[in-house]
């Protein structure tokens, strides 16, 4: 005798592992919350073919073509200055009139935060430089000169 529980368990199971494997078509969009001014990365997650060309457009930085890259199609973009914090669309469209798929992103109020890779080199560069200065100044008032040890 089947029992009921086990009835659906297994279609449960049955359907969290189609779930799984269906592709999920949306943008990608890099980072999510954003701000207005703030550069931002959209791709089309490798399921555009770059000889079709592809398109992103959003009511944040209008329509911007899509280049191919090592990861699919992708853009850098700039939302642009005032935008309202809310809920905004960003939709990609393989090639005119073929597959389109969108991802709802979210602009907060505030300043971009966090730190760059040119900010964080900048930043690293200048703590070296501050540490030599540094140790050249203690060798230099012990009466040696930094050449010397």
């Amino acid at each position: 005798m089947v029992k009921p529980a086990h009835t659906a368990a297994a279609a449960l199971i049955g359907v969290a592992v189609l779930g799984l494997a269906a592709p999920t078509a949306s943008a990608h969009v890099e980072p999510d919350p954003m701000v207005a001014g703030q550069r931002v990365r959209i791709s089309d997650g490798s399921r555009c073919a770059p000889a079709t060309g592809a398109r992103v457009a959003s009511p944040l930085f209008g329509s911007v073509a899509l280049r191919p890259g090592h990861r699919g199609m992708a853009a850098d973009v700039q939302v642009a200055e005032g935008t309202a914090p809310g809920r905004y669309p960003v939709t990609v469209e393989c090639g005119p009139g073929r597959e389109r798929f969108t991802e709802t992103v979210t602009v907060r109020d505030g300043r971009v935060e966090g730190v760059d890779a040119g900010q964080a080199v900048g930043g690293l560069a200048l703590f070296a430089l501050a540490g030599g200065a540094a140790y050249w100044l203690r060798r230099t008032a012990n009466g040696r000169s930094p050449g010397t040890g």
